[in-house]
């Protein structure tokens, strides 16, 4: 029996992604005793015939490539407290239709869907699936009425970072609980949401912060789960090249924040805090590498958020923001030396609130760089607009996207 109405799921996906199973998978082999009750409480069930016969699978999470099972599912019992997507397309491809169900049991061939009878290529059971299902939420989506808005036609550099496929406007990355990166753009932009590409769950940390090559497109690097950091340059289409290794041993950083040129010597620098509490900062070469590093200074230890911003207090320097334990928000002003001026708060209490913050650059349009923040309970994404005082604060929040919770974005 269908328990809800079928969505169609909207956007474009440019890449077909082959990824394993999200979560553990338990194949049962055919079982004299055979119906809905063989599937254990707590559990989805999916079945190779109608009314819970045949072969079954226990399905402990999503699943983006059903592998033996592609194309055989009939029928179902979810016996969890969460919702399951199913998906003709394999890697709950937005393009295909979809359909989801709460907890009961049923059968497609019965059901007013029996286009699903045996057509199945991918599926989601969490307590977002729903979501997942029934829009765009494995990304980040702007809103319509609060879309980032074109950019002055000719930025400093300080603030010409962000935009990732060279439109005017500041562009979003985001790696969903499937380890899919997307890219979004603006709604009046050129370019089109689409799947940057799977694996990206491998990776402990993602920052970004405009050219680090030389080539004028926005590149990415990332840190690997054994301590590798790769370079990825960009195409400038929000698509990246083949990634280069830029070298080992980065596990000994807690925290990295692409923050473009510190030093002032025209090229992006990266910045590094280590499990000590001291903050380094790498001296970009211009090839997407780093020359031998510079030690800013010890105690970093009581920050848990750095973001390369950009030049938030029109110094035409490149600056940092960083959230402490407490929660409270603090400006440090690049000294143009790849070190900081005295901080300045910019937000007296409740950031820990969010589960992690990010520099686009200039989103609104007015040429000052502004801050997003990552909602989770609200299932949105936050904009900071930048005053460009000397203060370097910040205005009063709006939404102007939807992103949910287990999906992280830069």
């Amino acid at each position: 029996m269908r328990l809800t109405s079928s969505r169609v799921l909207r956007g474009a996906l440019t890449a077909v992604l082959t990824a394993g199973f999200v979560a553990t998978a338990t194949a049962v082999p055919a079982q004299a005793a055979d119906g809905y009750d063989r599937c254990p409480w707590g559990s989805l069930c999916v079945f190779s015939d109608p009314l819970g016969k045949g072969q079954m699978l226990i399905v402990k999470g999503g699943m983006l490539d059903l592998g033996s099972w592609d194309n055989r599912i009939s029928s179902y019992a979810d016996y969890t407290d969460w919702p399951v997507c199913f998906s003709l397309a394999a890697g709950l491809d937005p393009r295909q239709g979809a359909t989801h169900f709460y907890t009961g049991h049923g059968s497609f061939d019965e059901s007013p869907e029996p286009e699903y009878d045996n057509a199945v290529s991918s599926l989601d059971l969490g307590p977002e699936a729903d979501d997942f299902c029934g829009r765009e939420s494995r990304y980040a989506v702007f809103q319509w009425d609060a879309a980032p808005k074109p950019r002055p036609a000719a930025l400093p550099a300080q603030g010409a970072f962000g935009d990732a496929n060279a439109d005017g406007y500041a562009d979003l990355f985001s790696r969903n609980k499937f380890g899919q990166l997307w890219t979004s753009h603006a709604y009046d932009s050129r370019g089109k949401d689409r799947l940057v590409g799977g694996g990206w769950n491998a990776m402990t940390q993602l920052t970004r912060h405009g050219d680090y090559n030389g080539d004028a497109k926005e590149d990415l690097y990332a840190r690997d789960k054994s301590g590798v950091l790769w370079f990825y340059p960009g195409r400038g289409d929000g698509t990246f090249g083949a990634r280069v290794r830029v070298g080992g041993g980065w596990n000994t950083m807690r925290d990295l924040a692409a923050a473009g040129d510190l030093t002032g010597d025209g090229r992006a620098d990266l910045l590094a805090a280590d499990t000590a509490g001291t903050l380094w900062t790498y001296p970009g070469d211009g090839k997407g590498a780093f020359k031998a590093r510079k030690k800013v200074g010890g105690g970093w230890k009581t920050m848990n958020e750095l973001v390369g911003a950009g030049d938030m207090n029109s110094d035409k320097r490149a600056d940092l923001v960083a959230r402490d334990t407490a929660g409270k928000l603090w400006l440090y002003p690049g000294d143009g030396k790849g070190a900081f001026a005295a901080r300045k708060l910019i937000g007296t209490g409740g950031w820990n609130a969010f589960t992690e913050l990010a520099g686009l650059g200039d989103v609104t349009g007015d040429g000052r760089p502004d801050l997003v923040a990552h909602a989770p309970g609200q299932a949105a994404l936050r904009l900071y607009p930048g005053t460009g005082a000397a203060s370097g604060g910040l205005k009063a929040p709006k939404t102007f996207a939807g992103l949910e919770s287990n999906v992280r974005v830069f």
